[in-house]
């Protein structure tokens, strides 16, 4: 009978034993893939910090490079990339698809640019967004993760953007390590649960119990759980990594809400433009609305020039609404729906514009003089001739009572492949306050004016899709206005 029972309370020691052995084997699988994974993720966000940080100096030193030596600027490179050795490869590129620049050839004394080497598709739309792009694939070394951060100029301009190459390489080294520490440790386990058996299983109840409802509360989304776990032994080491990962959870998840807060607050913006769109809307509904009314009263009382004064406030109602929503639509398709872009003169662009302007101009006989040696430009031709109309169409109908109307077209020289053009009139100005509010969406500085106010918004949106930045200088009333534009040159 003592034997039987020594023999059960062996197989008990056993099968506890191999289940605290499976456990830990499990436990050891778990740790490891989920080391692998948090290892990738704090990687992965250093180097998004790191691309956040280091994108405007390196723009900046590069744009400035010519005057200041391109020694100076080699070494901020190398500075920059010392500070994260993970990153083993910047690009600099323009959003026209051309490598300017390649850390793999910084000794060069001159930009790798003039090399010809081009982007992919995949990397050139990356290229020319206006937030940070990351790419991941896999190469002949493993995964590849690469960077793509958009560098902005102060005044908004986005002609450059830098390419970060990451490397796993010392990732997978610290991984292989930490993968043979976690077997080591739960090997060395087993080998005690296999001598010591009931008595240390009993002992190990207490901390595995711990780690499970650690586990728990982790799958729960409850990242402030930490255990404490004071035996000395290859338990504590786990429990420790457990409540590191569960601290990097819990930042992970602060980030969220931070990213959460951030739409929200873009939410708001949409909701103030949807309320802005709404109001100017509304307003030829109200018209009909309230002269429908008076319609049916003079239906009513026979009044038959009424209802023809009537019907007319209601036609010209209707026909405002229609146009707000064929250029509410028109804005809403820039940069959705383009043509492909063309090298063209903007001489030719002009002369369009003119002829499509020319009622508006010689009804207001405005005088209009178009600078020689205009560069040619790469765009769509069709935005960019809504572009010079708009801008000479609103140039001829604010000439205010000059006897003398007169508009300029002309260019500034080509910086850095862009060329800033001007449209130039006499007329009654713009104060310096509303110098920004003239681009909004249905603004109107003399509400008696002709327009519904998306003429300068459009405008506006064109130039940004081309990669460019509109602004306006007046002095105030009856100095005229200057509207300057840039646009990528060919």
């Amino acid at each position: 009978m003592r034997t039987g029972v020594r023999s059960l309370r062996t197989r008990l020691a056993t099968l506890l034993a191999a289940i605290v052995a499976l456990g830990l084997l499990a436990n050891a699988a778990w740790l490891v893939l989920s080391a692998r994974q948090r290892l990738r993720e704090r990687l992965e966000t250093s180097a998004s910090l790191f691309a956040s940080l280091a994108t405007g100096p390196i723009g900046a030193a590069y744009d400035a490079y010519a005057d200041s030596g391109y020694f100076k600027f080699r070494q901020v490179v190398r500075d920059l990339m010392a500070l994260l050795p993970d990153v083993t490869r910047v690009e600099i590129v323009d959003v026209e698809g051309r490598v300017l620049f390649d850390s793999r050839r910084i000794d060069e004394v001159a930009p790798s640019g003039v090399s010809g080497e081009r982007l992919d598709p995949t990397r050139l739309e990356a290229a020319r967004r206006l937030e940070p792009t990351t790419l991941r694939g896999r190469g002949a070394e493993g995964d590849t993760l690469e960077i793509i951060s958009p560098w902005v100029e102060d005044w908004g301009r986005h002609r450059l953007s830098v390419a970060y190459h990451v490397s796993y390489a010392k990732l997978n080294a610290e991984y292989r390590r930490y993968a043979r520490a976690t077997l080591a440790l739960t090997a060395v386990s087993i080998l005690a649960a296999a001598v010591i058996g009931l008595a240390l299983a009993r002992r190990l109840t207490r901390p595995l119990a711990g780690l499970t409802e650690g586990a728990r509360e982790i799958a729960q989304g409850r990242f402030g759980h930490r255990l404490d776990v004071r035996t000395g032994d290859e338990l504590q080491a786990v429990a420790e990594a457990f409540n590191e990962m569960a601290a990097r959870l819990e930042a992970t998840r602060a980030e969220r809400e931070r990213l959460i807060a951030e739409l929200e607050r873009r939410n708001a913006e949409l909701e103030r433009f949807t309320y802005t769109v709404s109001h100017d809307l509304r307003t030829p509904l109200v018209t009909v609305r309230g002269f429908v009314d008076l319609l049916e009263k003079d239906v009513a009382a026979g009044e038959a020039e009424r209802v023809a004064g009537d019907l007319s406030r209601i036609r010209t109602a209707t026909a405002t609404m229609e146009t707000l929503l064929r250029e509410l639509l028109e804005l809403s398709r820039v940069g959705r729906m383009m043509n492909e872009p063309e090298i063209v003169p903007f001489a030719a662009i002009v002369r369009d514009a003119l002829e499509t302007t020319r009622g508006r101009l010689e009804a207001g006989r405005v005088t209009v003089r178009v600078s020689d040696g205009l560069p040619s430009v790469r765009g769509d031709r069709v935005r960019l001739l809504e572009v010079v109309q708009n801008l000479l169409d609103n140039a001829a109908k604010f000439t205010g009572d000059r006897p003398d109307p007169l508009v300029e077209v002309g260019a500034g020289p080509i910086r850095d492949g862009t060329a800033e053009f001007f449209v130039r009139d006499n007329g009654i100005g713009i104060d310096p306050a509303y110098h920004e509010r003239v681009f909004g969406l249905f603004t109107k500085l003399d509400p008696s004016s002709e327009g519904t106010g998306v003429g300068l918004a459009l405008v506006k949106r064109i130039v940004e899709v081309h990669g460019g930045r509109l602004r306006v200088a007046s002095d105030g009333r009856g100095t005229g206005a200057t509207f300057f534009f840039t646009l990528p040159v060919a």
